[in-house]
């Protein structure tokens, strides 16, 4: 086939992935361009982020491998650079090192090194290269960091210890999974909040768990939602869902119910669907990983929209020959004033693949694929209101998390309106009651300004 964007023969041709011979057991590949998530379920959960955490800072180091913590090892090296001191007072001053820095032969995060340090599973690694692609990689962030690590104030003992764990043989050149920023506003509060962040080791130190757990949640839950627009979305504005607070009261009737965790949560269904689609398109002549907006832009109105439609729809009637199932249930929704023909197989293709899914005794794959980061969701930011289910929530101590980082950035005193609008670019979209119950919360920190009256002068000072 004479083909102007998809590859169907050859090295990277679609065609690999519906041959019977190379591809018997029928295997969608996982498009890691997308988001890190796998098929089958394991015990490699990330629901603690604590190893995601680890991995990072990993990453963040410049460390590939994981840092082996070996006691005894380090112990000798620590005896070796105090060869002056006699054995007895070395045994106590290492049994000292033991109860101070030590749990169950895991180090203690006492200061930022100390986290690469932290154990992690194969999952955890995952999200944490896919965190540091999307939003570190090709800024200077990196470089920050390392700064700030080198430059964290430690005492003596704390020094002997760390140079005593530090591998001679740690291979610093890291090579991590590339994965595709699709959501650009959400990469800009993330780069600004982190460099604050990176202001004083205590704060990040203490902050660091939650922060990447909330832009994980954040940007993931925010892709689910603009895909399921397909060509319709916007890349440069923010879905709206909602949010309430764990520390409220949520009824039926609030936005955070109809349009919180609900509302993601069924968009997050079909992700397995949106990957497997954008896999197959990124067999095309320039290796490109695109989304719906992306093909929307590129052949809208060009003169190969209907040539790459026509390809597209061999490649549904490829996978339909490939999945044998009754197709007559599957109905196409497509706008009738759809301008772009591309656009328009995409739909197509994505409502077929998945109507199979569904329909064709493949439902332990497609729900096992977002098992993961639902289950994370509903443990970190998912607060259970009996009937109604779970909403999407956070703590208050995340508002004063967000509140510090924002007020940094505004020279320590924001306009409390400006503070609710800068917590929706972060996803912190809050109604009336949850705004009700975060303005009493400051009023009990002592932290609103009131210049007047009005409303409208009320300020949020620095919060220490």
């Amino acid at each position: 086939m004479n083909n102007i964007w998809i590859l169907f023969e050859g090295e990277g041709g679609v065609n690999d992935i519906f041959d019977e011979v190379k591809n018997k057991s029928k295997k969608h590949i996982r498009d890691d361009a997308l988001v890190p998530f796998k098929t089958k379920t394991d015990k490699n959960q990330y629901e603690d982020f604590s190893g995601v955490v680890g991995a990072f800072s990993r990453i963040l180091s410049g460390i590939s491998a994981k840092k082996t913590l070996d006691i005894k090892m380090m112990k000798n090296k620590m005896r070796q650079k105090m060869d002056d001191c006699s054995d007895e007072d070395f045994e106590i001053l290492f049994h000292i090192v033991e109860n101070m820095y030590f749990d169950k032969n895991k180090l203690i995060p006492i200061n930022t090194r100390a986290l690469s340090y932290i154990d992690c599973n194969i999952s955890q690694q995952q999200v944490a290269e896919y965190l540091f692609s999307l939003f570190v990689d090709s800024t200077d962030l990196k470089e920050k960091y390392k700064a700030m690590e080198e430059s964290e104030d430690t005492n003596v003992l704390q020094k002997l210890v760390f140079e005593s764990l530090e591998n001679d043989n740690t291979d610093s050149i890291v090579n991590i999974t590339h994965a595709d920023c699709f959501l650009p506003y959400v990469k800009e509060v993330f780069v600004k909040d982190f460099e604050v962040l990176l202001t004083n080791t205590t704060l990040y130190q203490d902050n660091i768990y939650r922060f990447l757990a909330y832009y994980y949640m954040f940007y993931v839950s925010q892709l689910a939602v603009k895909l399921s627009k397909f060509e319709h979305g916007n890349r440069n504005e923010i879905e709206k869902v909602f949010v309430t607070l764990y520390e409220e009261v949520v009824t039926k009737v609030r936005p955070g119910y109809e349009y919180g965790w609900k509302y993601v949560k069924d968009k997050v269904g079909h992700m397995f669907s949106h990957s497997v689609v954008l896999e197959m398109l990124s067999h095309n002549v320039q290796n490109a990983h695109l989304d719906y907006i992306d093909y929307f832009n590129h052949f809208n109105k060009s003169i190969n929209d209907e040539k790459v439609a026509n390809e597209i729809k061999h490649i549904r009637e490829q996978y339909m020959n490939w999945i044998q199932l009754d197709y007559s249930g599957c109905k196409h929704n497509v706008e009738k004033d759809t301008t772009c023909a591309t656009s328009t197989e995409i739909k197509k293709l994505f409502e077929t693949i998945d109507y199979q899914f569904i329909n064709g005794g493949r439902r332990s794959h497609y729900n096992g694929y977002n098992k993961k980061f639902i289950d994370f969701v509903q443990k970190n930011f998912g607060k259970f209101r009996g009937i109604y289910g779970y909403t999407l929530s956070v703590h208050e101590s995340d508002i004063v998390m967000f509140t510090r980082l924002i007020l940094f950035e505004n020279d320590g005193k924001i306009r409390l309106a400006k503070l609710f609008d800068e917590f929706a670019k972060r996803g912190l979209l809050f109604d009336r009651e949850s705004k009700k119950h975060i303005v009493e919360l400051f009023e009990k920190m002592n932290v609103i300004e009131k210049r007047s009256d009005s409303g409208d002068a009320q300020y949020v000072k620095y919060i220490l």
